[in-house]
């Protein structure tokens, strides 16, 4: 359907699906002030635990949305795994350990509660309009935006009245699960395969026993089972189930009971079983995750297997994504080349964790007596060299993001590296002492849109580009320089506490440029600032921002977004 002749702006952004990714990316562009509608055919939030693993990178996200606290108040913290093989024998154990980003590093919560702060938010947002019973039918699109028919119910005096209407907006998310139907109405195909075997996931309640603040994976050869504790007396116990076993028959309450006890519960009431299901996990990416103006989010965009816990994780990272990219695109500043790395950057490290999560479920799934006595072989020898022992204890093989590829400029051969503030990588979140004395993570001090610090210098040296994209300027101390003082000039002083950032700098005066979504995209000294913002305006331009009233400034049309 053509769109020319009626250029439709009912709203900036519409999101279809209202789970915790879709509200994720709306609530991002709300607090924006981007006028977002979210289009959700249910009409409540989900009460069934399915996510049930949160990294520090996603309760960051939460922790700019405001809802981090509550959250971690009904979630079991700093929570590790293990792997457990034949004769109840430890393969290897990954313990807790702290996270550089300021948040736990792994923890167990409950979905539901999850859902419910984020509706709460999203029902009062001023810029957020939120349709409940409102199911999306039709997708039409083109270069000036998207047209969305849906088809909405509500309660009145004589039953439920349906209506059928249209809604014209900017850009769309698509973030309606893994059966999408945006992903299908805008002809994107999902690449991969589905496991064989079903899994049947048990969530009780009343959990009595102290058990220790791990998620095990019990590779038994038998039957494989995973047990995962949560907070209040919470309980996930995953069976796998085999081909001669029907699904129905296997959450029936005598079916498990006869899993449960005695082994895991002396006893079992029908009240403390809160959700018995059978899944089949999928090992699927889409083809892309862009089609013009239309992206996909979270399952919508890929599944996984659920053994290394990414699911949720990845589709978080995803709407931190594209959220502010789009609130670039809105604010006039993105090129379309910012938008391309939605793709570049997202779809290469979903498929990466697919991967990874379906070679972890092969090791757990296994049942062949030989294959299993191997892999338990193999990981006792492996564990007898310290760099591998190492490796599998702190989880090196579930790899964290780079976007160094995406939207980010390429340090110089001779730029200062560290962990701990590496271009492409998440930024570390040290604790800092503000002017007022007031010890906070840096985060606090960062805002919600880009930030420009300078590691032993002065942000106010560098020239108008990094004002022009909106960037906060920080001017960051290492402990040994003193206390910051009150500054006039719009530059935010602290100094580090425990030296996080600086440590890897050493004695140089550098600049970090962090993207909205706390990414590192540049790392740069005084006489290199002129390359950087060349490079920089690749994506992001200052010229091009709304507002912009000289047109000796503008920039060639190849280089603005169509």
């Amino acid at each position: 359907m053509a769109m020319r002749e009626r250029r439709f702006r009912d709203t900036e952004v519409v999101v279809i699906g209202a789970g915790p990714v879709g509200l994720t990316a709306a609530l991002l562009l709300a607090d924006a002030g981007v006028r977002t509608t979210v289009l959700e055919r249910a009409t409540e939030p989900g009460d069934l635990p399915r996510a049930i693993s949160l990294q520090d990178e996603s309760l960051r996200t939460f922790a700019q949305l405001g809802i981090a606290d509550a959250l971690k108040a009904e979630s079991l913290l700093d929570t590790g795994s293990r792997y457990i093989g034949l004769n109840d024998t430890l393969l290897a154990e990954a313990k807790p350990v702290p996270s550089r980003i300021g948040q736990p590093a792994k923890s167990q919560f409950d979905q539901p509660i999850l859902e419910q702060l984020l509706f709460e938010r999203a029902l009062d947002h001023p810029n957020l309009d939120f349709h409940l019973g409102a199911e999306a039918t039709q997708i039409a699109h083109d270069t000036d935006g998207v047209e969305v028919t849906y088809s909405q119910s509500t309660a009145g005096p004589n039953g439920t009245v349906t209506e059928s209407l249209r809604l014209g907006a900017q850009w769309l998310i698509g973030a309606d699960g893994g059966k999408s139907f945006t992903r299908s109405a805008l002809g994107i195909s999902l690449v991969g395969t589905t496991q064989p075997q079903r899994w049947l996931v048990i969530d009780l309640l009343n959990e009595t026993r102290a058990l220790d603040p791990y998620a095990e994976f019990h590779c038994d050869g038998k039957r494989p089972y995973v047990l995962v504790p949560g907070v209040d007396g919470r309980l996930r116990i995953e069976f796998m189930l085999f081909d001669g076993e029907d699904a129905e028959a296997m959450t029936r309450p005598e079916r498990i009971r006869e899993l449960v006890v005695p082994k895991f519960r002396a006893s079992l009431d029908e009240t403390d079983v809160r959700r018995a299901a059978v899944y089949v996990a999928h090992q699927r990416v889409a083809s892309t995750y862009r089609q013009g103006r239309a992206f996909l989010v979270g399952d919508a965009a890929h599944l996984m297997p659920p053994f290394a816990g990414q699911g949720l994780n990845a589709g978080i990272r995803d709407a931190h994504n594209i959220a502010w990219k789009l609130i670039e695109a809105i604010r006039g500043g993105a090129t379309d080349a910012l938008m391309e790395t939605y793709e570049i950057e997202r779809r290469t490290h979903g498929a990466s964790m697919v991967k990874i999560s379906h070679r972890i479920g092969a090791v757990v799934m296994a049942t062949n007596p030989v294959l299993t006595r191997l892999r338990d072989a193999a990981v006792k020898v492996v564990n007898l060299v310290p760099s591998a022992r190492f490796f599998l204890a702190n989880m090196r093989f579930i790899t964290p993001p780079d976007y160094g590829a995406g939207a980010a400029v390429a340090p110089s051969e001779d730029a200062p590296s560290a962990p701990e503030v590496m271009v492409g990588r998440a930024l570390s979140q040290p604790l800092v002492r503000d002017a007022a004395g007031a010890i906070k993570g840096l985060d606090e001090h960062l805002g919600r849109g880009w930030a420009v610090i300078g590691l032993g210098a002065d942000p106010e040296e560098l020239g108008p580009y990094w004002r022009g994209i909106g960037a906060t300027h920080i001017a960051l101390r290492r402990p040994s320089q003193g206390e910051p003082e009150h500054r006039s000039d719009g530059v935010i002083a602290l100094t580090e506490v425990d030296r996080t950032l600086t440590r890897g700098i050493g004695g140089t005066t550098t600049f970090v440029v962090v993207r909205p979504d706390r990414y590192v995209a540049a790392l740069f000294t005084l006489p290199e600032e002129e390359n950087v913002i060349a490079e920089m305006r690749r994506y992001v331009d200052d010229r091009i921002r709304a507002g912009s009233t000289d047109p000796a400034r503008e920039p060639s049309q190849s280089h603005a977004l169509s």
